[in-house]
């Protein structure tokens, strides 16, 4: 099994367009660190100046300074009872920083938001990679040759799976390892303090995205073996993840929303996802005031229910299918 499995690692590394598709996956995830670096890069001189001249225009404004100064006669009535007069400036006046162009880099920040763009990106790349390297092997005609060495078909299976998820899971982790290593050198260049409270759920989102592209890309494995198209496992996919969300929203359940592959894969990335799910009977009644809540766990569950059971039917149908 062991020898098989390596020969399977080979023909993935060999198959140009999965080696493209792998290549072109870290290279994706570097350019995206990159471009995060130009967003949140250091503001100029002349963007400052123009910052404060901004807040003195607001602080001429006349309808502002009317603001102001009702606040200062009755605090309370807009700052709460315990408002004070003196802090009535600083709370209806813009501050400096209100008209920054930018945001100055800031490792959470970017890990609950352009940190789950990146993971998701690199699912869906490897997702196409996946399913590309099980479509070849039926487009080419090669599935038959390769039962006439190996006749135990679910030891072939079990070797391409096993192929897939290594293969992918490596190439998640080198690109996402990746992005945050050029994100935190630029933020060491930068000045930017990172301690290891930013580090540490650094390393469980670059798991959780590795953990996430590999089960993505051994579902899309899966199906292709059952479609033996990889178009068809493509479009099928699309279709699940838009065409679902739609379907999914529009139905008369309660708590439907919970359901979608999307909200799942953003809630196993992201810290405690808060998500409104028009669904809800809160929702419905149009009286909502909070937001549901999807743990890691929740996420994980649904994710690799789907995944399993994909595996699980594939496995079956290429058993016992004609080649």
């Amino acid at each position: 099994m062991i020898r098989l499995l390596l020969v399977e690692l080979t023909r993935l590394r060999v198959r140009r367009t999965v080696a493209l598709l792998l290549l072109g996956t870290v290279v994706v995830a570097v350019l995206a660190a990159g471009v995060t670096a130009w967003q949140t890069r250091p503001l100029t001189q002349d963007e400052r100046v123009d910052a404060a001249a901004q807040v003195d225009l607001a602080e001429r404004d006349p309808q502002v300074r009317a603001e102001v100064r009702a606040c200062r006669e009755a605090p309370t009535d807009y700052l709460g009872p315990d408002a004070e007069a003196g802090d009535c400036a600083a709370a209806l006046l813009p501050g400096e920083t209100s008209f920054y162009p930018r945001e100055a880099l800031d490792p959470a920040a970017v890990r609950e938001g352009r940190g789950v763009e990146v993971g998701l990106l690199v699912a869906g790349l490897l997702i196409v990679a996946g399913s590309t390297f099980a479509g070849g092997d039926w487009t080419s005609g090669s599935m038959s040759t390769q039962l006439l060495f190996e006749a135990r078909r679910r030891r072939v299976w079990l070797a391409k799976a096993g192929a897939v998820a290594l293969g992918c899971a490596a190439t998640a982790l080198v690109a996402l390892a990746a992005f945050w290593a050029v994100l935190l050198l630029v933020a060491r260049a930068r000045g930017v303090e990172v301690g290891s409270g930013d580090l540490s759920p650094v390393a469980l989102q670059v798991a959780r995205g590795t953990a996430l592209a590999a089960a993505a890309a051994l579902g899309a494995f899966a199906l292709t073996m059952v479609f033996r198209h990889t178009v068809a496992t493509l479009a099928l996919l699309f279709v699940y993840a838009v065409g679902g969300e739609v379907a999914i929203s529009l139905l008369p359940v309660e708590g439907a929303g919970r359901w979608a592959v999307g909200t799942n894969a953003v809630g196993w990335l992201r810290s405690d996802l808060r998500y409104d799910d028009p669904s809800a009977a809160c929702s419905l009644l149009g009286r909502c005031t909070e937001l549901q809540v999807l743990t890691h766990t929740e996420a994980a569950l649904f994710l690799g229910a789907l995944m399993l059971v994909a595996c699980a039917v594939s496995l079956v149908w290429f058993s016992r299918r004609d080649v």
